[in-house]
């Protein structure tokens, strides 16, 4: 398994991904160029935030606050989908469920991307950990502002609240293949 960390400070991420060596300047750049501007714009407030309480401390508040304080729309502009209370962030550029065990990814129209939005369903995630052991968590319903991407698009970095009884902003690594049970599906936000 790939290792990789998010470096969130100073106002650049940077991947650092361990598979004999660090990526290299062209993976970053390339990561670095394609987040749409106003996915830089929500990625900015969510990371401003680190370590605070951003409104009531719910995960959906500062997914919220981000996309407006960026000028995309807010999830009470989509219907929710696919049932009531799973909410929309804008356009799905990403989604993986699992049924019967057994892991189904929806295709990408286009790759994840700083600053887009994961919405999760009753999700369990587990493997094994960088370096031995293993882990596992759990999100029943829960949103998130993307910090990072893996170059292949398969780890993120999140900044997130309302976690393991944490009403601040703070980060996680999530592993999407490693997902056993439920849905994860990423959005890109859009303009009002």
């Amino acid at each position: 398994m790939s290792r990789w960390r998010a470096a969130l400070g100073g106002g650049l991420v940077g991947l650092v991904v361990g598979l004999g060596g660090p990526a290299g300047p062209a993976a970053a750049q390339k990561a670095k160029t394609e987040v749409p501007p106003l996915n830089a714009k929500v990625l900015e407030f969510a990371r401003s935030k680190l370590g605070e309480q951003v409104g009531n401390g719910e995960c959906w508040t500062l997914a919220n606050d981000a996309v407006l304080a960026a000028g995309g729309k807010s999830s009470p502009s989509y219907s929710d989908s696919p049932a009531q209370g799973d909410y929309v962030w804008g356009e799905l550029v990403y989604g993986a469920a699992v049924k019967d065990g057994k892991l189904t990814e929806e295709g990408a129209k286009k790759a994840i991307a700083r600053g887009d939005i994961v919405q999760y369903r009753d999700a369990k995630f587990a493997g094994a950990r960088a370096g031995g052991g293993t882990y596992s968590m759990t999100a029943p319903h829960h949103s998130a502002v993307v910090a990072a991407v893996s170059p292949d698009g398969k780890m993120l970095a999140v900044l997130h609240q309302n976690w393991a009884g944490k009403k601040t902003v703070g980060e996680a690594t999530v592993v999407l293949r490693d997902l056993k049970e439920g849905w994860v599906k990423v959005y890109r936000p859009q303009p009002r």
